[in-house]
């Protein structure tokens, strides 16, 4: 892909839908606190669209009320929707539903979350579909039993207003609406995770501009970019740690990452092709690597690859760091974000996806200065 502006695009006028009043939220909110207790890393109100755009204005197909995302050490990702419905009909349509998205998305594990009592003959024959019903009361208790962090649990994560601070904000200045939505629509649900880096990149920076790292509010969606970063990358060192080798010289190490970015020789054939037929009618395009700021992402990718097992950590302290910008502290949420950040290799490469986030979006260093300023003040705060 090369660098070239976009005109931008017309948000939805949907695309965040989350109000406080909405009768479903005590359910998605215990659905939040199950995802941190269970050490997902979670995403709100995910909008769902087709593979492929087939219009100017890609349409939205349904949503996800709280998506689970779980990084398993081996570099792979499972999914877990959780679908939350205070009222509705019978308890197996809905299963039958939520099965059919399970496998449009890709995900794993669907778990309905009801208002009411669910039949026992619904619940066991949604268990067949690989569907989950819990009835009213029920999830808390099974959530309870399955993780004992949860009844007690505070965190920034697993506390839904402090999400509803982040989309309020974020719908007060344009660019950040829009970014938000950008990374919400190409990350949690992506199927093709170096498509979606590259999109995420070519799509943000020309909103960057308005960005001002003074803000919390534009720094909470400097963070947000940057849990969606670490997602990305986690995803990526999965699929590299197995076909690279760090003692493989620079060239050959980027070589391969060129090819894994752009879809093989012929994809990048193809871009430096249309790099040459651009560059004769204007000098100031780039080449294909500048959009992915190729030196820094190739030193970030080799400082991954050497502990591939360990971005978990980051990753969710991230999302804890996002949110936090905008809620109101509490000294029990960041006494657990900072042992987040202090398992090992986690404080070191949070700050450098940070600092990756900074440089590739072409933003002040300012903003990743500052997040690894709360990294070090909450990790110091966990060792007392």
């Amino acid at each position: 892909m090369l660098l070239q502006k976009s005109s931008g695009s017309n948000l939805p006028l949907h695309w965040c839908d989350m109000a406080k009043s909405d009768k479903d939220n005590p359910a998605k909110n215990s659905a939040l606190k199950f995802c941190v207790a269970s050490g997902m890393l979670s995403f709100t109100e995910v909008n769902v669209f087709t593979s492929v755009d087939l219009t100017s204005a890609p349409k939205i197909i349904t949503d996800i009320d709280v998506l689970g995302i779980w990084l398993r050490q081996d570099g792979s990702i499972s999914k877990s929707i959780f679908d939350c419905k205070s009222t509705g009909g019978p308890a197996i349509a809905r299963a039958l539903w939520l099965s059919g998205l399970l496998k449009l998305v890709g995900a794993e594990d669907g778990m309905l979350l009801m208002g009411k009592p669910a039949e026992r003959a619904h619940r066991l024959a949604a268990r067949q579909l690989g569907i989950n019903v819990f009835g009213s009361g029920g999830f808390d208790n099974f959530a309870s039993a399955t993780n004992p962090e949860y009844a007690a649990l505070r965190s920034y994560g697993g506390d839904l207003n402090n999400w509803h601070l982040l989309h309020d904000a974020a719908q007060k200045f344009s660019p950040g609406g829009e970014i938000l939505h950008i990374l919400h629509q190409e990350v949690p649900l992506t199927q093709d995770v170096a498509r979606s880096f590259r999109r995420v990149i070519s799509r943000i920076l020309p909103l960057k501009g308005e960005l001002n790292p003074a803000k919390s509010s534009h720094l909470a969606i400097f963070n947000e970019i940057c849990v969606c970063m670490a997602l990305m990358l986690t995803m990526m060192v999965g699929d590299l740690r197995n076909i690279l080798d760090l003692n493989e010289d620079e060239k050959e190490f980027g070589q391969v990452v060129r090819y894994y970015l752009w879809g093989g020789p012929e994809g990048v054939a193809n871009l430096r092709r249309l790099y040459e037929l651009l560059r004769a009618h204007d000098s100031n395009t780039e080449q294909e690597t500048a959009l992915v700021a190729w030196p820094n992402l190739l030193q970030l990718l080799r400082g991954l690859l050497e502990a591939p097992t360990m971005l978990r950590s980051p990753a969710l302290g991230l999302r804890e760091l996002a949110l936090r910008q905008l809620a109101k502290h509490d000294d029990i949420a960041d006494r657990r974000t900072g042992q987040l950040f202090a398992e090992a290799r986690s404080r070191q490469f949070a700050k450098r996806i940070a600092l990756y986030s900074a440089a590739v979006l072409k933003l002040p260093t300012e903003f990743a200065d500052r997040i690894a300023e709360q990294i070090d003040t909450l990790v110091e705060l966990a060792a007392t």
